[in-house]
This record gives structure tokens, sequence and C-alpha cells, in this order.
């Protein structure tokens, strides 16, 4: 068999490092000449898919390059950033405001006990207690470092109409009041537990509060 002059110099390298016996036969030359090429137009056919998919990414990234550029020279942020301190702005109004957060108590434990009086009613004991503001997992964020929750367990007689407007109340205040939890203990004198919660900012080091009557 003829071997074509284009693959002679191939077939002179594999006469020179193959054994004699091996390129005695020119068939199995051409075989293992066939097998390199299949091998070799795999290759470039793989560096060609390669290359293509990274043209592809390269262009997709661009677009996504060009999109953020106009946004970012758009009045999209600015507005955003509006948006977000005007809520920021509602939200802060919203924490119990004091000086400290010894007066943050005091004053706290006053506006329950006056809309219980004002209601009908009179807690008997009203206890009030710190704690770090944060996430249920335990960690508290960077924002919340200085955000404390105060939480006042109250005790008083079950009144459902006292309860119902005390409750209403809560709802309507214009600070972040959350009543975590109602407990109504039937008898000959029925009373009921209740936990007020609400949030203060301060810079004070975070503490338990004490127990007050």
């Amino acid at each position: 068999m003829k071997i074509p002059s284009a693959l002679t110099p191939v077939v002179d390298y594999v006469r020179r490092h193959i054994s004699h016996e091996m390129v005695s036969n020119e068939r199995f030359i051409l075989l293992l000449v066939g097998a390199g090429v299949v091998v070799l137009f795999s290759i470039l056919f793989a560096l060609w898919n390669l290359t293509g998919d990274m043209s592809q990414r390269l262009m997709t990234a661009k677009n996504n390059l060009a999109r953020m550029q106009v946004e970012a020279t758009g009045d999209a942020w600015p507005k955003r950033l509006e948006t977000t301190q005007a809520l920021k702005a509602q939200l802060g109004v919203r924490f119990w405001d004091a000086p400290t957060a010894g007066l943050a108590e005091a004053s706290f434990e006053s506006w329950i006990r006056g809309h219980f009086t004002r209601n009908g009613g009179e807690p008997q004991q009203i206890q009030i207690t710190r704690s770090s503001a944060g996430a249920r997992d335990g960690k508290t964020p960077a924002t919340l470092t200085s955000v404390q929750r105060m939480t006042a367990k109250v005790l008083a007689p079950f009144d459902q109409a006292v309860a119902m407007k005390v409750l209403g109340d809560a709802a309507e205040s214009g600070k972040i009041v959350v009543i975590d939890r109602l407990i109504v203990r039937a008898g000959v004198n029925s009373r009921m537990e209740m936990d007020i919660s609400t949030f203060i900012r301060t810079a004070e080091p975070q503490a338990g509060g004490r127990p007050r009557p």
C-alpha cells in the first residue's frame, strides 16, 4: 500500500521511534497515524468549544458590566438611598425614647401602668428586664449592638374589657410595642400574666434591668 506523500514525515518519525517489526506493516502505520489524527482533531475540537464558551462568558460579563454602569450613573440608586433613609428615620422614631436605659425602664413602666389605669384596671406587679436584641440564632448583627429589648412582665386581675383595651393601645402605639405572651388563669380571683416588649437604642452597656414591684 502506497503511503500518501502528506503523511511521509509522520511515517518517517514513526519508523525512527518504533521497532522494525512494527513499522514493517504499513497498514499498522496508517492505523496509528489515523488514530493520531483523530486525537489531534478531538483536542482541537475541545479547544474550539472551550474558546466559544469563554467568549460567551466574556460577552455576558460585558453585558452585566454595561447594565451596572447604566444603573450606577442613573438616578435609581439615589432614589433608593432616599427611600432607605426615610424608612430608617421612620423606624428610628419608633424606638422607646429616653436619655438612659434606666429612664427608659421607668417611662415604659409608667406607660403600662397608665394605660391599665385609664382603662379601668390596676396592675399588681410590673417587672422589667432588658436583654440583647439579637437574632433567633443568638447572634447580634453589628447594626443591633446598641439596641436593647425591654420586656415588662405584668401581673393584674383579669378583666376582659381592660385586656382588650390595653391590647388595642399597644397596637395603636407610635412606638414598637409587642405583646409576647398573654396567659389568663381562671379561678376565684382570676388574673392575667402579660409580657409586653419594646426596644431602646442606647450607648450604655447592656445589662439586665432590676425587678420592679
